[in-house]
């Protein structure tokens, strides 16, 4: 995979200012390893789900006990979005332009982006819409859209190191560039 002029650009930079900081620090030098009381520490000051009462226990469903942040649990425990007038659950037949299975962050963006288009879409889902893997994968969508260490290139890098370089680099590079600007349609959603 050709790297993008973005991703040599930052490649210079760290390359340029290596010797600057190895010097300040002697070589090989690296951060002192934390111990057990001052990770917890550290912790509780910024992590937000170690702060007192951020989190709250589900009362249902698969992930019943697991203790997450308010707002995701009231997605979670909320009533079906299903209209009973509007839809009868006994009858088996409907017709449909395209049939999503699965409500999870893929099936939604599949069934908006065919919504967008004008066509009949329904999402179908073992449980409530929202209550999939995508919610409890540790809580959020993982984009870095940000210059310096929250950039493709690092999230690239995390990506690949994280699936034990086994990932398709292609497909991670699709996911790298492109996710940006997906979370920037997602967020402009109304």
């Amino acid at each position: 995979m050709a790297y993008t002029p973005e991703l040599k650009q930052l490649i210079r930079k760290v390359e340029q200012t290596r010797p600057l900081r190895l010097a300040k620090r002697g070589e090989g030098w690296e951060f002192p390893r934390m111990s057990l009381s001052e990770k917890e520490e550290r912790l509780k000051r910024f992590h937000p789900s170690y702060k007192e009462g951020s989190l709250q226990e589900l009362k249902v469903g698969p992930s019943k006990g697991y203790r997450l942040p308010p707002e995701i649990c009231s997605i979670l425990e909320s009533w079906s979005r299903i209209d009973p007038d509007r839809i009868n659950l006994s009858q088996a037949v409907y017709e449909t332009d395209v049939l999503i299975i699965g409500g999870g962050g893929t099936g939604t963006a599949a069934a908006l982006l065919a919504w967008e288009s004008s066509v009949r879409v329904i999402v179908t889902t073992k449980l409530r819409h929202g209550d999939a893997h995508t919610m409890m994968a540790e809580g959020g969508i993982q984009v870095a859209s940000q210059p310096g260490k929250d950039s493709p290139y690092y999230h690239y890098l995390d990506t690949i190191g994280g699936g034990y370089f086994k990932n398709v680099p292609e497909l991670v590079y699709t996911l790298v560039t492109q996710a940006p600007s997906i979370l920037g349609w997602l967020e402009n959603m109304k």
